[in-house]
């Protein structure tokens, strides 16, 4: 075979590895590290200087932000009184929301009373009782003759309203009818009302 006249335009091109003799892992690793490995370490190195600067930006932001925060600090020191007004109102409101939502609706119990009541009945005493989940009424009056007594003790007995109608005195005086009731409203509660 002759030998080619310029030793730097040869090229050894082996085309088949040889099977007998394998790699070792040491030199896969080598080979990798030269060939993609730099790429990756370039990547890594790139991201590392990218956050670095990100790291500066945003000192900056929380600096300023800082100073955003410092500056706004004496107008909201000075809203402190409002504040404190606005939430002495808000408890007021809650206060008064909470009484008139969780007491019974008295005006409703007097009407029902007032639509029963005939006109031969003439009520002298009222009190009203308010227990865990009703209220007690207990009034005293004249009825002018038997028929008024029983139509206002009957229209109270069937109103659904009312429960445990009873007289509890009855009597003589003058020529009227004296007389007690006791009886229980069951709990009805005002609508709420947002205040």
């Amino acid at each position: 075979m002759p030998k080619p006249k310029n030793p730097k335009l040869t090229i050894r091109l082996n085309l088949l590895k040889p099977q007998s003799n394998p790699e070792k892992l040491f030199v896969k690793l080598i080979k990798w590290l030269l060939s993609t490995g730099r790429f990756i370490f370039i990547f890594v190195e790139a991201l590392v200087l990218l956050a670095f600067i990100a790291r500066f930006k945003l000192d900056a932001d929380i600096a300023s932000t800082k100073e955003d925060i410092e500056q706004q600090i004496p107008y909201i020191e000075s809203l402190k009184p409002f504040e404190i007004l606005i939430r002495q109102t808000q408890l007021k409101l809650s206060t008064i929301n909470s009484f008139y939502v969780n007491y019974p609706d008295y005006s409703q119990v007097m009407k029902k009373v007032a639509d029963q009541t005939p006109a031969g009945v003439k009520i002298g005493n009222l009190s009203l009782e308010k227990n865990i989940n009703k209220t007690t009424i207990r009034l005293s009056g004249v009825a002018q003759n038997n028929t008024d007594l029983s139509v206002f003790v009957g229209g109270l007995k069937q109103d659904q309203l009312f429960v445990d109608t009873t007289i509890t005195s009855i009597g003589f005086e003058k020529g009227n009818i004296s007389f007690s009731l006791s009886f229980s409203a069951k709990l009805t509660k005002k609508e709420g009302k947002s205040l």
